[in-house]
């Protein structure tokens, strides 16, 4: 075990989400900056259950969002690198510490990835002025808390 008894090293999956999380954002950020001049002044802002558009607003927005995307992807970052502030819900002793930590960390890294994925689409779906797909929403509640789902059945099963 690391000296430091609250260091996790990083795993491939790790390093791997990291770089695509990342990239999901550069990726969004690159298409508004190649795009800019071709989007229109009127974009969805907000889009109901089914992905449809339902209000409009300026095309700065999609700068907002992905603002936001990246504030809350550094958020999470910051969040990885601190495990004596995680919540882990069972009791962590010396056995379990690296595999309880480990968990969690792989629960964090997986929501900073598609926290970053959603955003990236959004912003991308609000510059072409086009719908999120009706599949957009089931998508995300799956893709967001299965993971926690995953997660709390791996903590609790071997107490």
């Amino acid at each position: 075990m690391n000296k430091n008894k609250w260091s996790i090293p990083k795993s491939r999956y790790d390093r791997l989400a990291g770089w695509l999380s990342g990239g999901f954002l550069a990726a969004a950020a690159f298409y508004l900056w190649a795009n800019w001049m071709a989007i229109p002044q009127k974009i969805p802002t907000h889009y109901g259950f089914g992905g449809q558009p339902d209000a409009w607003g300026n095309k700065s927005s999609c700068v907002v969002l992905l603002v936001i995307g990246g504030v809350m992807w550094l958020m999470m970052w910051g969040i990885e690198q601190v495990p004596m502030i995680w919540n882990t819900g069972v009791q962590v002793t010396e056995e379990n510490r690296t595999r309880v930590y480990r968990i969690l960390k792989n629960l964090l890294v997986t929501i900073r990835l598609v926290i970053a994925a959603i955003f990236a689409w959004i912003v991308v779906c609000s510059a072409r002025s086009q719908p999120l797909g009706s599949w957009f929403m089931p998508l995300t509640m799956l893709l967001v808390f299965g993971p926690i789902v995953l997660c709390l059945l791996q903590l609790y099963r071997k107490r």
